[in-house]
């Protein structure tokens, strides 16, 4: 990171993804339900949770290589049975353990997600990085970063002050690990300049501010 460098407005940016938001309400409904319903054991537990988070953050399971599947059979049939027959669970426990523990909660945040990444695309034909970031990110709140085209492009505004992303991660989807790198920097340049820690909700309504901007 470059210790010159310089985000436009960073404080207004601050003060704008740690407000309020008509958000909250309908976020808080689906943290609620993987709090409650922590578990992959029931087949409607499965299905609620992944039809829930994907419908409500554009990242759909049913959307398949070349086709729409929508119908209840394959909620049923594929994706209920899949992810009850992977070791979802211990995964998600996993990285519950690491919160909060610098490089190696990092280290396992791209190792879960990579598995869960796997397992939907096992179950779509498709890369659903997007889909496994959200759905562990409702899980495990304080560790995973949301991935979308728009959080994406938010933090490729960013590029010139973060700095570009280095390293690798063995089996870790190199695109997720590209962002949630660039993630860290942001949230220690943040930190260092306003002494203020973002968590990962609060830095996914910093990008999508940022990237409304730049629209």
């Amino acid at each position: 990171m470059t210790s010159g460098a310089h985000l436009p407005d960073l404080k207004s940016l601050v003060e704008l993804a740690t407000a309020p938001s008509p958000w909250d309400l309908g976020n808080e409904v689906l943290y609620s339900l993987c709090r409650d319903h922590p578990a992959h054991e029931d087949p409607s537990v499965v299905i609620a949770k992944v039809w829930l988070i994907g419908r409500a953050y554009a990242a759909v399971i049913e959307r398949r290589r070349g086709r729409h599947e929508a119908s209840d059979s394959f909620y049923v049939e594929s994706v209920a049975v899949e992810i009850m027959r992977s070791g979802i669970d211990a995964w998600i426990e996993e990285a519950k353990a690491k919160v909060g523990r610098g490089e190696s909660a990092v280290a396992q945040m791209l190792a879960t997600h990579a598995k869960v990444t796997q397992l939907f695309e096992g179950i779509a034909g498709l890369n659903k990085r997007s889909l496994a970031s959200k759905y562990l990110h409702f899980h495990v709140p304080n560790l995973f970063f949301i991935y979308d085209t728009r959080a994406v492009e938010g933090i490729r505004a960013l590029s010139a002050p973060l700095g570009r992303a280095t390293g690798s991660n063995g089996d870790a989807d190199s695109e997720y690990r590209r962002f949630v790198e660039k993630c860290v920097m942001l949230q220690a340049l943040i930190e260092g300049r306003l002494e203020v820690r973002l968590s990962p909700r609060q830095l996914d309504n910093l990008l999508l501010h940022v990237h409304a901007s730049t629209c």
